[in-house]
């Protein structure tokens, strides 16, 4: 059976709404677009809260702007998805509201200014997905956002933000010289020792890191059928599971590199070395013992956040006492996802050496190669030399 479009809900309005199949009837564009974001609240594949809360606010502006101009989205055409971009990048001075307005004032308004091009390109990215879905469930006839070009679309900069391998040793060199004369201290330097190391050496992100227990890291035996498509290989390999990976998605990262670090941790705590597979303790502990005398975890990535952009400026201090200016410097700007690049050059460097390239996006946990690339020859001066050099060699 066909199914009719229902009647344009504004006079004189082209209506692009259909009455769906599978959704109740009488449901109004904002009833149906909370549906959308509950499907992406649900299941395993649901997306991070974060990334939910952006959603709402993309859904948000979206319906405050179809009041606006009096044409609900379900009679959306290409012009008013294409004049709704461009409303975004150059907002109407009465669209922007005054700063410290907040929301039920009849002064609020969704925007504090205009959105740059990767943000616009962003927004276009998931209203588009929200048009996709109408149509998908039945309740438009079209996509009125299909095959338009992405704002700003552009291949990703080359990334800047990461920590050499001599930031890292300073970094640590900081929390070794740390005074450790109580029991808290002590715990705190085996606690950050570990902390560097676990985003040096698997570049996880934040809210990974907050999801991980114990029990997570395993030791796997190697196979012999892989040992010899290996020679060299050891017997075992740490491995350390994502249960949350970005978009819901788990996999398994290598982390021999960390052995050493976390059985001195664990130690520290006066746990065993190396936690059993049903260890539900935290990865990231916390100094203080809960009231009942047992270990906390650091459960929020502003803590974490917090926690790492302390461990750079306390380093950053420390190498300015030394006269390293230019350290200090870039150690002052440092965050934990600088660390997540520093490990994802270091899979760069490892594609020259025979790492392929599936290999180096599932540890970081990406999709797309393009994203991946933004760290690939991301030293303009290394570069530099490197031609120099190569062309001095071709002279002689």
């Amino acid at each position: 059976m066909n199914t009719l479009p229902v009647e344009p809900t504004h006079p004189g309005v082209p209506s692009n709404r259909l009455a769906s199949p599978i959704l109740p009837p009488g449901l109004t564009d904002e009833a149906i677009v909370g549906r959308w974001l509950k499907a992406k609240a649900t299941g395993r594949g649901r997306l991070a809260a974060t990334t939910l809360a952006q959603y709402r606010i993309e859904a948000e502006r979206l319906f405050w702007y179809a009041r606006q101009v009096s044409v609900p989205i379900s009679g959306w055409t290409l012009d008013e998805f294409t004049a709704y971009i461009g409303f975004l990048q150059a907002p109407a001075p009465w669209a922007i509201r005054a700063r410290g307005v907040r929301r039920g004032s009849p002064d609020w308004r969704p925007f504090l200014g205009p959105l740059s091009d990767r943000s616009a390109g962003q927004t276009q990215k998931i209203v588009t997905g929200l048009f996709e879905w109408l149509r998908d469930v039945g309740y438009l006839q079209l996509n009125p956002a299909v095959g338009l070009p992405t704002v700003g679309r552009r291949e990703p900069e080359k990334q800047a933000r990461f920590l050499s391998v001599d930031d890292c040793v300073l970094l640590r060199e900081t929390i070794a010289a740390r005074a450790d004369h109580s029991q808290e201290a002590r715990l705190r330097k085996a606690r950050d020792l570990f902390l560097v190391d676990l985003f040096e050496r698997t570049g996880i992100r934040t809210s990974e890191a907050v999801h991980c227990a114990m029990g997570h890291v395993r030791i796997e035996p190697v196979p012999e059928a892989l040992r010899r498509e290996f020679p060299g290989a050891p017997p075992f390999q740490w491995m350390l599971r994502i249960e949350r990976g970005k978009g819901g998605k788990a996999r398994w990262v290598p982390c021999d590199e960390l052995a050493l670090s976390l059985q001195a941790y664990r130690l520290a705590f006066g746990l065993p070395p190396v936690p059993a597979q049903d260890d539900t303790l935290p990865l990231l502990l916390s100094v203080r013992r809960s009231k009942w005398g047992q270990w906390k975890g650091v459960r929020s990535r502003t803590a974490v956040w917090h926690l790492m952009t302390g461990l750079c400026r306390e380093s950053a201090a420390y190498a300015r006492k030394r006269g390293r200016a230019a350290d200090a410097k870039r150690l002052d700007q440092a965050s934990t996802h600088w660390l997540r690049h520093t490990y994802a050059k270091g899979l760069a460097e490892g594609m020259k050496n025979g790492l392929d390239t599936r290999s180096a996006l599932d540890n970081m946990g990406h999709a797309d190669a393009r994203t991946f690339n933004q760290y690939v020859d991301d030293e303009p001066l290394k570069r530099a030399l490197a031609t120099h050099l190569a062309r001095a060699r071709a002279a002689r």
